[in-house]
């Protein structure tokens, strides 16, 4: 970081405190949102939706794991993949990979 406009923006980027930035405009949305009522609240709902939405993606991750590895034991009927995957038959057919080579 140096004092060029982009090595303030990256100071600032990297600070916890808005007094020590040098973009006022960033300062500010800073303070709001780590001090304020509301914008405290705000962030609040906005990291509670990103951890639903990581845990969402964790599951489907899972499931297509599950699915492929279901595909490659090869023992398996594609519906009873889907069954037991949670995965719709239409996915897993996607994901069969024998069927396109």
């Amino acid at each position: 970081q140096n004092e060029t406009p982009i090595g303030k923006l990256m100071h600032d980027f990297s600070c916890t405190d808005a007094s020590e930035m040098y973009y006022d405009v960033l300062a500010e949305r800073v303070k709001f949102f780590k001090e304020s009522k509301e914008g405290v609240a705000i962030m609040c709902r906005a990291m509670e939706e990103m951890r639903i939405e990581s845990w969402q993606e964790g599951v489907e991750e899972g499931r297509k794991d599950t699915a492929l590895r279901m595909l490659k034991a090869g023992k398996y009927a594609l519906d009873e993949i889907a069954e037991m995957s949670g995965l719709s038959l239409e996915d897993v057919k996607a994901l069969d990979v024998n069927k396109m080579a």
